[in-house]
């Protein structure tokens, strides 16, 4: 088997894979490998849902909507639900985009599209079922190439030692190609940090006679909150959200809590009466919030190996395809003859620039959701009410998640507008948000 290759790619999933399409069309040589087979879940859960913003990067590589969504999985509802106390929905007509819907996403199929894609192109090796093991290094430090293994039990195979000009660590938050080249993070926002486990159910109930299966957040309160997002054919992921000193509050499990959690919101427990639990209860006890140096003498990172942020924005796949679209046009620009090192400190502060406004939001929603003590009820009654079911303020929270605003200007706090326009609603009885 040859062993030399422009690109080695470790990691096959959103931004491995879109990163290994790209590269082949500047002809370039790609081995691209995962330790994991298709179809499969990623082995870190994260929000399986994408916006406008990662549709159009999925159109640019030639992928139409229906090879990677279920039809009966398009939102064109969301809903935040207060617990007793009104619930707001948000009609994703307001974003008025090129495409005023959101999907929620089967990893198992989504990955696999993808990763098929991929390993059909002629300049590009896919091999799932093999792990890197440990990079190669020449006299001088540069990474030259891995050592990898096929197969489960991959200490008892032959290790192979393949070769490239430039090794790309694709896998993850957890990444080991980051440990093995020397990343180290270059900056955090870690003072809140937060937990998510998850799982998918089937058989999972209507929400209402007038909503089928939107997209649900439910305020438990006491900094949990929980998030439906719907994957078509009755088929929910159910995710928590908490605070991680709380994952084993009185010695309980995070399955437990999490199992326990779900019969605190009625109309979950009542959507969930006759589903059944299809996967195991994962997640992340710890998940911080921040960027690895993304390159070195023969090396980059690109996606959560990059840059990893909590799951509650649902970002994560708009950013492994935008930061691999920056990556292959760096790579670009060092075939044409620029340095890798120049080539790849532009590719880092590009993304970064790009995404840090939108990191530094999503850790201003997790603090306001997870660790601010919850307002009164007076307060949830009328000024948080009135904000959420402004009309004006769902439309700016519509179109920051879909990255269609500058993430500075939006505020998750209440504001004149909305207190006006909601006081005013209230007295000319015109009441926007049904009773819960």
């Amino acid at each position: 088997m040859d062993n030399q290759y422009d690109v080695i790619i470790v990691g096959g999933r959103i931004a491995g894979a879109s990163l290994a399409m790209r590269l082949s069309r500047q002809n370039l040589k790609v081995l691209l490998i995962d330790r994991g087979t298709f179809p499969s879940w990623p082995a870190v859960p994260s929000s399986p849902i994408i916006y406008p913003s990662a549709m159009r990067l999925l159109e640019a590589l030639g992928f139409a909507e229906t090879e990677y969504a279920c039809p009966e999985a398009k939102v064109t509802q969301v809903v935040m639900d207060m617990m007793g106390k009104f619930q707001a929905t948000f009609s994703t007509e307001l974003m008025q985009l090129d495409r005023n819907y959101i999907y929620g996403i089967d990893r198992n199929k989504f990955d696999t599209v993808l990763w098929e894609r991929a390993a059909s192109l002629p300049l590009v090796t896919a091999r799932d079922n093999f792990g890197m093991t440990d990079v190669i290094k020449d006299d001088n430090g540069r990474v030259t190439g891995i050592v990898g293994r096929a197969g489960e039990r991959a200490g008892e195979r032959a290790a192979e030692r393949l070769y490239a000009n430039l090794v790309v660590g694709a896998d993850g938050r957890f990444s080991q190609a980051a440990r093995k080249f020397g990343s180290r993070p270059f900056e955090e926002l870690n003072d809140y940090p937060s937990a998510s486990f998850h799982a998918e159910w089937e058989n999972v109930g209507r929400y209402s006679e007038t909503m089928q299966y939107p997209a649900a957040l439910f305020q438990v309160g006491n900094g949990y909150s929980l998030l439906c997002i719907p994957l078509g054919n009755g088929k929910y992921i159910i995710a928590n959200y908490l605070r991680t000193a709380d994952v084993n509050a009185d010695g309980k499990k995070a399955e437990e809590t999490y199992l326990e959690n779900l019969q605190k919101a009625p109309r979950l427990r009542e959507q969930l009466k006759n589903a059944r639990r299809v996967t195991p209860v994962v997640g992340v006890r710890r998940i911080d919030n921040g960027y690895r140096q993304a390159y070195g003498d023969g090396w980059a990172l690109v996606g959560d190996a990059f840059h990893y942020e909590s799951p509650l924005d649902g970002q994560g796949i708009y950013n492994a395809l935008l930061a691999s679209q920056f990556l292959a046009e760096a790579i670009a620009e060092w075939q044409a003859g620029k340095s890798w090192l120049e080539a790849g400190a532009t590719y880092q502060q590009r993304f970064y620039d790009s995404s840090i406004a939108m990191l530094k939001q999503t850790v201003k929603r997790v603090k306001q959701e997870l660790y601010t003590s919850p307002p009164p009820d007076f307060v949830v009654n009328t000024l948080i009410r009135w904000m959420l079911t402004d009309p004006v303020y769902q439309q700016q929270f519509l179109r920051y998640l879909a990255r269609a605003i500058d993430p500075t200007t939006f505020s998750f706090a209440p504001t004149p507008g909305p207190i006006v326009r909601g006081f005013w609603r209230d007295v000319t009885g015109r009441r926007n948000g049904r009773e819960a």
